[in-house]
């Protein structure tokens, strides 16, 4: 078994070959740090995509209550993001993890047996700590197991997983709903799948923790570095929440049907653009550093608002989905690697907490007013904030690079050793 076990990584190390090519993370270790983020996050997305067909299908509530279940998911996500990037610094994180696991397995398939309104806000509030409460833990492994040099990439791999994963995913989810009866029991087996990849990487290490001294939340909220990283981030999460404003405004026109292509075809290409770019910014974030990764996604969002903003139709929809979604790929890798570069020893946990939860309030509290106001603004608030998004560049300009200098150049120098040696060795062939 251990033999097949080792066969099977050498196997999925290989096929990122061109990513791994100088890593010193093992390849046990590379699979497993990879597959315990990726599984979580994919299983997430799906949920949080098919929440209303779960619940409207399988549990069987009203609108107003799948409403206010889905307010509870994410709130409680938010909770246990902290609670669980505290806890992490005191308890067996391996004993967490696999705690964390099971609950996230028994929530999701209880979708299946229990109905009614009492039973969907119990669980929703499960599921949302079935997201948070190990969350941190998982992206706090890059610190643990990938030294700085190559985290890029680590985390680049983690996101061209979960969204594989995720597209696959809803590939199989909207045939179900096209012609299955049983659509909400297929979707909610396909979350069961996606939960368990976790499992596997448990299976593979003993994941363990390094412990360090705690810190507290005023020392990390004065980390002047992490600020500025954040400034940015901060603003490309309340852009792709007011997205809410302009797809309420587009449902509101007499012509919205015209948009119907734009919006399924844009999403599916929107999932799958991070699937590409989130390789190329883990390469270009170990290469170069990190703020490069982060000025191309912000110039791309704020060039897909400004084409949203400019002339709102559905080609101008298409293009914002299709431009975003890449952008999404550079940045949220580049936001999976910061925090590990500047996180205090044994404080990486509350670190990936601030940068996981700030998304999330921010997209439920854009998202929530968008469904309970006007979308008259949608289009001027566009033009504005691709504006705002470029300037919001300026405060990374002005931060630390997280990726040392000196390795940055002795990488640029083994890559000019390595092309003078492949010269030297055509010019021996010739002669």
């Amino acid at each position: 078994m251990q033999a097949l076990t080792s066969k099977a990584v050498r196997r999925v190390y290989m096929k990122f070959g061109v990513l791994t090519a100088d890593f010193r993370i093992s390849r046990r270790n590379f699979v497993a740090v990879t597959l315990l983020s990726s599984g979580t996050l994919a299983w997430f997305f799906v949920v949080f995509a098919y929440f209303e067909d779960i619940f409207t299908l399988s549990v069987k509530v009203d609108m107003f209550w799948i409403n206010i279940g889905k307010a509870v998911f994410v709130t409680s996500a938010v909770l246990s993001v902290i609670i669980g990037s505290m806890i992490a610094e005191k308890t067996n994180v391996r004993k967490l993890l696999w705690s964390w696991i099971a609950l996230g397995l028994l929530a999701t398939a209880s979708l299946a047996v229990f109905q009614g309104i009492y039973f969907s806000l119990l669980d929703s509030v499960l599921l949302g700590v079935s997201f948070g409460l190990g969350f941190p833990c998982c992206l706090g492994f890059l610190s643990h197991y990938a030294v700085a040099e190559e985290r890029g990439r680590v985390a680049g791999a983690i996101f061209f997983e979960a969204f594989a994963f995720v597209v696959l995913a809803f590939l199989v989810a909207e045939q179900s709903l096209i012609s299955s009866g049983i659509a909400g029991v297929i979707i909610i087996m396909l979350c069961v799948g996606l939960r368990s990849i976790s499992i596997l990487a448990l299976v593979l290490i003993p994941f363990q923790r390094e412990q360090g001294k705690e810190r507290s939340w005023g020392s990390i909220f004065g980390n002047r570095n992490l600020v500025l990283y954040l400034i940015p981030w901060i603003m490309f999460n309340i852009a792709s929440g007011l997205v809410s404003f302009v797809q309420n405004w587009i449902y509101q026109q007499p012509n919205s049907a015209d948009y119907d292509w734009a919006f399924t075809i844009g999403n599916a290409i929107h999932f799958l653009m991070p699937v590409i770019f989130a390789l190329i910014s883990g390469v270009v974030a170990d290469r170069f550093g990190r703020k490069q990764p982060i000025v191309f996604g912000m110039i791309m969002l704020g060039i897909s608002f400004a084409l949203l903003g400019s002339f709102t139709s559905p080609l101008s929809l298409f293009l914002y989905l299709t431009i975003s979604g890449a952008a999404w790929g550079f940045l949220i890798v580049v936001y999976a690697t910061v925090p590990s570069d500047l996180a205090y020893g044994g404080s990486q946990e509350k670190f990936y907490a601030l940068c996981t939860i700030l998304p999330l309030i921010v997209n439920l509290s854009i998202t929530g007013i968008a469904n309970f106001s006007g979308a008259s603004m949608a289009v001027t608030l566009s033009s504005i904030l691709s504006i705002i998004i470029f300037v919001s560049i300026i405060p990374v300009l002005r931060a630390t690079e997280t990726l040392p200098e000196s390795t940055i150049r002795e990488k640029e120098a083994r890559e000019h050793v390595k092309k003078v040696e492949k010269l030297v060795e055509e010019s021996r062939k010739k002669a």
